[in-house]
């Protein structure tokens, strides 16, 4: 209840306070422009307006907060809390920044002689607008920055707060970063447009645009990337999942626009070779496209992929180190997977084109048909073999190393991703043949019959050979498994003990061989003693009953025990065990006996993993999302 009041009293706070300031900077605005002049009625009462009722809402709602905040330590280290002020020193210094980028955009256009709406922002505004716009957020961002700086130095449990602020430094990095990095395509684009070294009038604000994007991203970049760094001696900063997350996300957007360029790149120059009339004014012209956007994306790939080594050579275990390796890999290798696939499909396509094709003419059509399919497989292929080879010899390797990546969630998603995709795109390449012939046979229609046919059973076949291809490394990942498995089992020793006559041991053996036939269990009457040999045994369980009060022997030979104790609770009388008696001890005891034998951390629940792992998958469908959208959009570039 306490979360939804607050939530609703800094929501409308925050609102309130947008709606002041812009009406306020719409009244100055207003104003200035008139000169002498009255301002209309209308745009006077509307700015009025935005005033009169956003002001005393405001002020109810943040009198509010701050009453509460100064009373309640947690309100005052709410998340909430942090997460508003955060967001208005977003929502005011950012139209400081734009405010200022049109203000130097506008001058650098108009200095250079041209009509300044070809600025690329803040065209139609005069410099009383941005300053203004300027002055006001300015204010209102250094009040509640400090408010922010009074409350960061005066909480307890800074987590929230530096959870929130984290997220705020990151949001400026990748802001400034994308002006930076569009800038500079900005001006790549620009020099190919140089018939010498001549600056000639067309294309010229493309050069001034980029130039001011450059100007002010770059400062802000710098700034707020050292601060990041700089943060990483901080308590939980680095290797945090937000880092890691903004880390994958620049790296992998670098890996998809440099594809994606190199893609167009190399289609504009097959054409040309394959004989396209392409003067080379106009060649440079059109390699100045993929270059503009390649140059810059691959200097983000490289330093923020290296960056991103280095936090997963930072890593405190090695299994942590090589699943956020493995991760990173199997994104790349999905990536050149998809490009691969299209590549060859289009390439075969062609091909069964031109050999049924009657009327056939080599030509534009054909020829971009061509270069678009090599272009999109030059690209996509080298990228799949360069991150799925190494994959696939570490799952094919012996050892630890091999087990854990045979068993590791992102290969066992990668594969089954890839699986579940040919399987559909099989079904509906199947469906879509059988009608070609059925259509065919039963409307007698001979045009483009054999070459829909020959189409359909090769998308068919590209995707059963995939489909084989990934279902034999499945296979494999299975067979490696069971064997390393099977002979961890083995060399996992179970002792059962039991007071004799209960008839514990016989049902605890059965459901460890239900579960690890492999294991070899053996029984123990503790009204025999303990023998000499028992220590040999990795692991033993035993009832309760025992457990609360074993004889002397069993007493003293448990305390030197070094391997592992798994205790059934089973009801006994006057004991209660927290959350009541557990129906299923001797199935919950044999999956412990499992996972220690297997290597693996003792969960203490067994009905939840599957659907974290479900959860896992669609989280990363999730996450791939906007990488494939960006993919099928360089792709789109090259074929139509």
């Amino acid at each position: 209840m306490r979360s939804i009041r607050r939530l609703y009293f800094y929501l409308v706070a925050l609102i309130s306070l947008e709606v002041v300031l812009w009406g306020l900077i719409n009244l100055l605005r207003t104003i200035f422009s008139s000169g002498l002049t009255f301002p209309g009625a209308d745009t006077l009462a509307q700015a009025l307006a935005l005033v009169l009722v956003g002001v005393p809402i405001f002020a109810v709602h943040w009198l509010w907060a701050q009453n509460v905040s100064a009373k309640d330590p947690e309100e005052h280290s709410a998340t909430l809390r942090a997460l508003f002020l955060y967001a208005v020193l977003l929502l005011t210094l950012v139209p400081v920044v734009q405010n200022i980028l049109a203000l130097i955009n506008r001058t650098l256009v108009v200095t250079a002689g041209i009509d300044s709406l070809r600025a690329f922002v803040g065209g139609s505004q005069s410099w009383v607008d941005n300053l203004i716009a300027i002055l006001l957020n300015l204010l209102a961002a250094a009040y509640f920055y400090s408010i922010a700086h009074a409350d960061w130095a005066s909480l307890g449990e800074k987590e929230n707060f530096a959870d929130v602020r984290r997220l705020y430094r990151f949001i400026w990095v990748l802001y400034a970063l994308l002006m930076a990095v569009f800038g500079v395509q900005q001006v790549l684009r620009f020099l190919f447009y140089l018939p010498g070294s001549v600056l000639g009038e067309p294309g010229r604000e493309m050069f001034i645009n980029g130039l001011a994007l450059i100007v002010i991203g770059t400062p802000i970049w710098v700034y707020a990337w050292n601060l990041c760094q700089q943060a990483l001696d901080e308590a939980g900063e680095r290797g945090s999942n937000l880092r890691l997350g903004v880390l994958y996300l620049l790296a992998l957007a670098g890996v998809i626009a440099v594809l994606s360029s190199a893609g167009v790149f190399i289609d504009v120059v097959l054409r040309r070779i394959l004989g396209e009339a392409i003067e080379w004014r106009e060649l440079i012209s059109q390699i100045g496209a993929p270059v503009s956007v390649g140059v810059p994306l691959a200097a983000i790939w490289a330093y923020y992929g290296g960056w991103l080594g280095r936090e997963i050579e930072s890593a405190p275990d090695a299994p942590r180190r090589a699943g956020l390796k493995r991760f990173y890999l199997y994104i790349l290798s999905l990536i050149g997977l998809v490009a691969t696939f299209v590549g060859l499909a289009l390439l075969i396509s062609f091909v069964v084109d031109i050999l049924t094709a009657s009327n056939a003419i080599w030509g534009d059509a054909l020829r971009s048909r061509l270069s678009g399919s090599m272009a999109t497989l030059l690209a996509g292929l080298p990228l799949w073999l360069a991150a799925w080879r190494p994959m696939q010899a570490e799952a094919l390797s012996a050892g630890d190393a091999g087990d854990h990546a045979r068993r590791s969630l992102v290969r066992r998603a990668y594969l089954y991703l890839v699986i579940f995709a040919t399987v559909i795109g099989g079904m509906v390449s199947a469906i879509f043949l059988v009608y070609t012939i059925l259509f065919g046979i039963l409307d007698h229609r001979t045009e483009s019959f054999v070459q829909n046919v020959l189409n359909g059973i090769q998308l068919l076949g590209l995707f059963a050979a995939f489909l084989i291809y990934h279902w034999t490394a499945l296979r494999q990942d299975g067979g490696h498994a069971a064997d390393v498995l099977a002979a961890r089992q083995a060399g996992f020793a179970v002792l059962i003990f039991e007071s004799e006559g209960t008839g514990f041991a016989a049902l605890a053996a059965e459901a460890i061989k239900r579960v690890s036939p492999s294991i070899p269990v053996a029984t123990l009457p503790v009204e025999q003693g303990v023998p000499e040999d028992a220590g040999a045994a990795q692991a033993v369980v035993l009832p309760a009953s025992l457990a609360l009060n074993p004889p002397e022997a069993l007493r003293l030979w448990l305390n030197d025990y070094p391997g592992q104790k798994v205790i059934v609770p089973l009801t006994n009388p006057g004991w209660y065990w927290p959350g009541g008696a557990m129906k299923n001890g001797f199935g919950l005891a044999a999956q412990i006996v499992h996972q220690l034998a297997e290597g693996q951390d003792v969960r203490s629940s067994s009905g939840t993993s599957a659907w974290q792992a479900v959860a896992y998958v669609f989280a990363i469908l999730f996450g791939l999302q906007l990488l494939f959208t960006l993919l099928m959009l360089g792709i789109s570039m090259i074929v139509d």
